[in-house]
């Protein structure tokens, strides 16, 4: 019996590592496309509070026809030009611009 049941576990545990794995592969391999035509750029501040001191912190938005909106770090903000059409992908925090 024990033998039985120490197999049983083994089989569950097997299975559940493997649900767990395949979820994150799955996050891992996961990227988000923008693409279409820029028809707005927008620079704003964003205030963060530190303690007893506070913090402007720059925020750049691009906005696409389709009325989709994504904040992209400034190089990529200085490289795109209004009217053009970008092709953008997301994976986790890192934006790429395809040419």
């Amino acid at each position: 019996m024990q033998k039985v049941s120490s197999i049983f576990c083994t089989f569950i545990a097997g299975f559940l590592l493997f649900f767990a794995w395949s979820g994150y592969i799955k996050d891992e391999f996961k990227s988000d496309e923008f693409q279409g035509y820029v028809i707005k750029k927008e620079r704003s501040e964003k205030v963060i509070s530190m303690g007893s001191s506070l913090i402007s912190q720059p925020q750049y938005t691009i906005f696409f026809e389709d009325r989709q909106k994504l904040q992209v770090p400034h190089a990529i903000y200085m490289k795109i030009k209004v009217g053009n059409y970008i092709q953008l992908i997301k994976h986790k925090d890192n934006i790429t611009l395809s040419e």
